[in-house]
C-alpha cells in the first residue's frame, strides 16, 4: 500500500474538500492511503478522514510566523517524508506553494499541484489581496522545480495557475467527479426534503455554495426580489455556511424577503436537496468548475450561472450563461424562464460520458500516484 499526503487548508465542508472526500470514499485503500496536512482544524469531514484510515497533521498558518511556518514543514518531512510515495497540494494559487519545496527536498518523488479556481481566493481581507497576487506571481519561475505533476479542474483553472511557468502543455485537467447514482432526481426524496421545510407546490430556487464574496449571494438575493415580484410564493433555498451569511440575512431582512428564504446550513444530504430545487441560480464572481453545478446537472436541474464560471462546467446542454453586467431585473427573466423546463430526466449517463463519474477521476489519480515518476 502507498501513502499519499493531500495538503490543504482544511476539511470544512467545501467544493475542494468534498472532491477530496469523494476521491477517498471510492479510491482502492488497500492500494492507496490518504493522510492530510492541514492548518485549520474542526474541520466537517475530519471524523469521517479518521474513519476511512487517514492521519491527520497540523502545522501553523503561515500569517502566524513565517519562520513558524517554515519550520513546521521542514520538521513534518524531515520526521514523516520517507511514508509518502506522493503529495498532492490543492490550491486557488501560487501564494503559498513551500510544502511542494520541502516535499521535495526530503525525496518525495511525485509531487502534485492541483489549481481549483480561475482567480485568487478569498483570504479573510481585501487587504491581503495585492500581496497575494504579488506572492502568485513569484511563484510562477518556482513551479516547474517544486511540482512534478500539474493539475486542474478546469482550462480556466489550468491557465490561471500554469500559465507563464513553462508547464501549461504539460499541465491536465481533472475531472471533479461524483457518485452519479446518489443524484439521479428522486420524487420520494422530493416530497420528503420540501415536507422538511414546510414547502408543498412552492417554486424553489437553489444554490449550494459557502457565504463568502466570490459566491456573490448579495447578488443572489436581489435577483430573488425580482422573482418575488412576479411569483410571491417563490422560496430561496441557500445550503451552505460561511462568515457572510450574518450579511446575507441582514439583506434579505432590509428587503422584506427573509420569510421566503431559507438557510439550510451545512449539509451532508446535498443530493436530496437538489432533488426538492426547481432551478440552480449561481452567479459567482469567479470559479474554476464548482462541483456544485456537476452536482446539480446530474440531478436534472436547469441551471443559470454567470459568464465568470469556466466553460467547462457546461455538461447537460440545460445551462444558461448570464453575464454579470445584466441586472437583477435581467436574471430573473433568465431564472423564471428556466423555470419552463420542469422534466426532470436521468442525466447520469450523459454526465458519465463526459468523464464526471468519480470511477474516472479515482482511475486517472491511482494512475498519478502510483506509475508515475518524478520530472524534474
Amino acid at each position: 500500500m502507498r501513502k499519499v499526503l493531500q495538503i490543504l487548508s482544511g476539511l470544512h465542508r467545501g467544493g475542494i474538500e468534498t472532491f477530496i472526500m469523494n476521491v477517498f470514499r471510492n479510491i482502492d485503500r488497500t492500494q492507496v492511503q490518504f493522510d492530510f496536512l492541514l492548518t485549520f482544524p474542526g474541520g466537517d469531514y475530519e471524523h469521517e478522514a479518521r474513519e476511512l484510515g487517514g492521519t491527520l497533521y497540523y502545522i501553523p498558518v503561515r500569517s502566524s510566523g513565517i519562520k513558524a511556518f517554515h519550520k513546521s514543514l521542514d520538521d513534518f518531512f524531515r520526521i514523516h517524508g520517507k511514508e509518502y510515495a506522493a503529495v498532492h497540494q490543492h490550491v486557488s494559487s501560487l501564494s503559498s506553494i513551500t510544502a511542494l519545496h520541502y516535499a521535495k527536498k526530503y525525496g518525495i518523488p511525485v509531487r502534485v499541484l492541483h489549481s481549483h479556481s480561475s482567480s485568487i481566493g478569498e483570504v479573510g481581507r481585501d487587504c491581503y489581496k495585492p500581496l497575494h497576487y504579488i506572492l502568485h506571481n513569484l511563484s510562477k519561475p518556482l513551479v516547474h522545480s517544486y511540482a512534478t505533476v500539474y493539475l486542474g479542474c478546469s482550462d480556466k483553472a489550468l491557465k490561471w495557475l500554469f500559465g507563464g511557468t513553462g508547464v501549461y502543455r504539460k499541465s491536465e485537467m481533472i475531472k471533479n467527479g461524483i457518485k452519479l447514482a446518489d443524484y439521479v432526481f428522486s420524487q420520494e426524496k422530493r416530497t420528503a426534503v420540501r415536507a422538511s421545510f414546510g414547502l408543498k407546490d412552492e417554486i424553489v430556487i437553489g444554490n449550494v455554495g459557502r457565504f463568502d464574496k466570490v459566491k456573490n449571494h448579495v447578488f443572489l438575493i436581489k435577483i430573488f426580489a425580482k422573482i418575488l415580484e412576479r411569483n410571491p410564493e417563490a422560496r430561496l433555498l441557500l445550503v451552505g455556511d460561511g462568515l457572510l451569511r450574518p450579511e446575507i440575512e441582514k439583506e434579505a431582512r432590509e428587503m422584506g424577503i427573509i420569510d421566503n428564504v431559507i438557510m439550510a446550513g451545512l449539509r451532508n444530504d446535498v443530493s436530496h436537496l437538489l432533488s426538492a430545487m426547481d432551478v440552480f441560480v449561481m452567479p459567482s464572481l469567479y470559479e474554476g468548475l464548482p462541483l456544485a453545478l456537476v452536482e446539480a446537472q446530474a440531478a436534472g436541474l436547469p441551471i443559470v450561472i454567470s459568464n465568470r464560471i469556466s466553460g467547462d462546467v457546461r455538461l447537460s446542454g440545460n445551462v444558461d450563461v448570464v453575464s454579470l453586467h445584466e441586472s437583477p431585473e435581467l436574471w430573473a427573466e433568465h431564472v423564471l424562464s428556466a423555470l419552463k423546463n420542469t422534466e426532470r430526466t436521468d442525466t447520469s449517463q450523459l454526465i458519465d460520458s463526459c468523464g464526471f463519474g468519480i470511477e474516472t477521476t479515482v482511475n486517472r489519480l491511482m494512475d498519478l500516484y502510483l506509475n508515475n515518476e518524478a520530472r524534474q
